[in-house]
């Protein structure tokens, strides 16, 4: 009888392992955890790149569109500058309409910007004392042509006294130009409050702006807040980057302050922002 090929033990006396039924079982096991992590990681990526280029595409229409406006207005003027009968309180009124237009163009521009900072890791901010009441009659007195122009009516409920953060004047500035710029888009007109209050407890500012427009629903109110996302009604057209509350969030979680929305379809909505209050011993 034809005897097989003797089987030689290890030289460290432990048996030789034989592959078997466990192995490939294991091996199957893992072969399919690695196509599923490939699977979700192609369409994580995917998903990326679909966002990346609607981005650009709403940007690129952003951009683009009030170039439209500001050329037109530099026609107008350049043809009455050549008229005989020319006036120069034409010049200086279609010269604020122009800067306005060309400040409203920086302000989507800034907005690109911000994005790429943020998701970049680069935005940085400073934290010193503010008053957030003084930055708000700021920020209402900026919307005064918007206001104008969208009819509007944008009030400021101040208290007595100063209001102090800690915080980044320019973040916080940017967070009420967000809040109050959506409030007008999506407020139908109706009017818009501004206010502003103290919570002692916790030891925080609380900015509120109101809106009497078609409100949230409570599925849009959970991803309003991230990027690219917007909140749009039946038969409504798609307007900005659909970054602005997302940048809103980052700045607030960049002070240690945080952002949250209260509204239902109908009713309105409204954008509480809180900040923590500066401690008397960094006031000066």
């Amino acid at each position: 009888m034809a005897l097989g090929p003797a089987r030689v033990p290890p030289p460290d006396g432990r048996p030789v392992h034989q592959p078997g039924a466990a192995g490939a079982d294991q091996t199957d096991q893992n072969i399919r955890e690695h196509n599923a992590r490939l699977i979700a990681e192609v369409a994580r990526l995917t998903e990326a790149v679909e966002a990346r280029d609607a981005f650009l595409a709403v940007a690129a229409h952003e951009l683009r569109n009030p170039m439209t406006p500001i050329i037109g207005r530099i026609q107008i003027l350049a043809r009455a500058a050549r008229r005989p009968d020319f006036q120069v309180e034409r010049l200086v009124q279609g010269l604020d309409q122009l800067e306005w237009l060309i400040a409203r163009y920086l302000k989507r521009a800034n907005v690109l910007l911000d994005v790429s900072r943020i998701t970049s890791g680069k935005l940085t901010l400073d934290r010193v004392p503010v008053d957030v009441c003084e930055v708000a009659r700021e920020v209402i007195e900026n919307f005064r042509p918007l206001r104008q122009h969208a009819g509007s009516d944008l009030a400021l409920d101040l208290p007595g006294e100063p209001v102090v953060v800690s915080g980044d004047r320019l973040a916080i500035e940017e967070i009420l130009d967000n809040l109050v710029s959506n409030a007008m888009k999506y407020g139908a007109n109706e009017p818009i409050l501004l206010r502003i209050g103290l919570e002692e407890e916790q030891r925080c500012a609380v900015i509120r702006v109101s809106d009497s427009g078609s409100g949230i629903s409570a599925d849009d109110q959970a991803r309003i807040f991230e990027r690219f996302e917007r909140a749009i009604q039946p038969g409504e057209h798609l307007r900005g980057f659909g970054v602005g509350l997302w940048i809103v969030r980052q700045l607030c979680q960049g002070m240690e302050g945080s952002v949250r929305v209260d509204s239902s379809p109908g009713q309105g909505s409204t954008f509480s922002v809180s900040l923590p209050l500066q401690s008397s011993k960094g006031l000066k």
